[in-house]
């Protein structure tokens, strides 16, 4: 997913941001407006707790621009667009619009995808 978002926006991920602290971003590029990515490889609707996790995602994309001092442009990125319809006409959605938190879909292969949904099946196990 990442290396689609690179090649669709040209860009190249550079590690971690140097913010003293361990924050793990799925992705970052280092750059006068930081890009900070937050990945969810998920195929399908949200369901359980998987809301709870996106959020933490968001939060964790607030605080890495809060230590940096400096406006990033903040993505969460998915790979199905069903994965996003639980923010659709919710608070959480309104949360990621007031942030500015974008929500990002790439396309990947039918068999990334299919990877993907095996892996849900054996976690649901």
């Amino acid at each position: 997913m990442l290396a689609a978002l690179a090649q669709q926006w040209n860009i190249r991920f550079d590690g971690r941001p140097a913010i003293g602290r361990r924050v793990d971003l799925d992705g970052y590029v280092k750059s006068p407006t930081p890009i900070c990515v937050e990945a969810w490889a998920h195929q399908g609707p949200a369901r359980g707790a998987q809301p709870h996790k996106v959020m933490r995602d968001f939060c964790k994309l607030l605080l890495v621009e809060k230590l940096l001092c400096v406006p990033c442009r903040k993505v969460f990125l998915v790979c199905d667009s069903v994965a996003l319809k639980f923010l659709e006409n919710s608070w959480q959605g309104k949360f990621a619009d007031e942030f500015g938190i974008e929500r990002v879909v790439v396309n990947v292969s039918e068999e990334t995808r299919q990877r993907i949904r095996e892996a849900q099946v054996r976690q649901r196990r």
